[in-house]
């Protein structure tokens, strides 16, 4: 298939990186993809061997650069990612049935559109969220069933395979040998409740346990962790792309945060097998399942709860962690890819194109 991706972000955001990794995925399976986003994205560091196109700095030439990527004499499918290219794809999608290009907008966030209109055009054949709770938003915001597809985050191999051993990287981050580690893959920004999760690790103050916050910056939460008189227990590890390797020296999974629709985080850490403890907002639950504890968001005492559960119920906590492991292989990259080939092919079928 020829496939163009659009994205109007220019981050690494989590939505940025399930396009990159569906988008490597398509190459690896022989599909032809050219990769549209704003020339200063960061997101291209991640790929370089990937074919980039830029977005013009003037939205008004979007189009004509896009189209000049359309195959010759084949049909093609543009998937749109992000706000601004979605809104775009709404209405550049009635201009190209005549081109043979079905289009398919991505929606990863579950508060409610701010513009009915996009999501009402049938320039957009197909909607792919992330999760059901997305899905309901988007059903009551006027968008059919038939347009509606839940297709799951998924996440490759590489990502959660380590490279080194767990006890070789809690020497390297000071951790005891005799410590309990709880973890998280957060952020600094707000809505990733690190602070909910280091007031829940306070108010929990349980005896040879460890915390370890990758992608949470000392800079920015040192002080409340020595306010908080855990400064000694808590591992600020500040950004990196090594995931796996500090998941992989985990004993428990924290996501504390205050909103989320299909978290990649939640979703690697199922995939290396953990158990955890997760905020129930957005699709989180759609995810956790029997794999960890529920509590809600913004409330660190009961987070702290349930903390101490996972810390001494052992029984429980290898149960959610063998059910992690059963459930890791549905939320594989290629899974993903095979979803959303399939949504393809039936808008392209159902418009009489034939492709490879």
């Amino acid at each position: 298939m020829h496939i163009i991706f659009c994205t109007s972000s220019s981050t690494k955001s989590g939505g940025s990186r399930q396009a990159l990794y569906l988008a490597q995925e398509f190459v690896r399976r022989g599909h032809s993809l050219t990769f549209f986003t704003p020339a200063h994205s960061t997101l291209r560091t991640l790929a370089p061997e990937m074919t980039w196109a830029d977005l013009p700095d003037n939205p008004k030439q979007w189009r004509t650069a896009i189209e000049a990527a359309f195959p010759e004499g084949a049909p093609a499918v543009f998937h749109a990612f992000h706000n601004k290219a979605v809104k775009k794809a709404a209405w550049w999608g009635l201009r190209w049935r005549s081109r043979g290009v079905v289009c398919v907008a991505h929606r990863g966030v579950v508060y409610k559109p701010g513009n009915p209109l996009p999501y009402w055009s049938p320039g957009i054949g197909a909607f792919a969220v992330n999760s059901k709770a997305c899905a309901v938003v988007l059903a009551r915001f006027g968008v059919g069933k038939k347009r509606l597809h839940v297709v799951y985050n998924g996440i490759p191999d590489d990502r959660t395979t380590p490279d080194t051993p767990a006890q070789v990287m809690r020497a390297a981050l000071g951790i005891p040998e005799t410590h309990f580690v709880f973890g998280t893959v957060a952020g600094n920004n707000p809505v990733k409740g690190a602070d909910v999760m280091l007031r829940a690790f306070a108010l929990a103050d349980m005896q040879e346990t460890t915390l370890v916050a990758v992608g949470v910056g000392a800079d920015v939460y040192g002080s409340l962790a020595k306010e908080l008189g855990i400064s000694e227990r808590v591992r600020l590890v500040g950004h990196t792309e090594n995931v796996a390797d500090h998941l992989n020296c985990l004993d428990a999974f924290i996501l504390p945060s205050r909103s989320e629709s299909m978290p990649n985080t939640l979703l690697e850490a199922i995939r290396m097998g953990l158990p955890s403890v997760a905020t129930d907002v957005g699709g989180v639950k759609e995810l956790l399942a029997d794999t960890g504890i529920s509590v809600p968001a913004d409330n660190p005492e009961a987070m702290a709860e349930a903390l101490k559960i996972m810390r001494t119920d052992s029984a429980r906590r290898e149960a959610f962690a063998a059910n992690s492991r059963a459930l890791a292989p549905q939320y594989s990259i290629g899974n993903r890819a095979e979803r959303m080939e399939a949504i393809y092919r039936n808008l392209l079928s159902a418009r009489g194109l034939v492709t490879d």
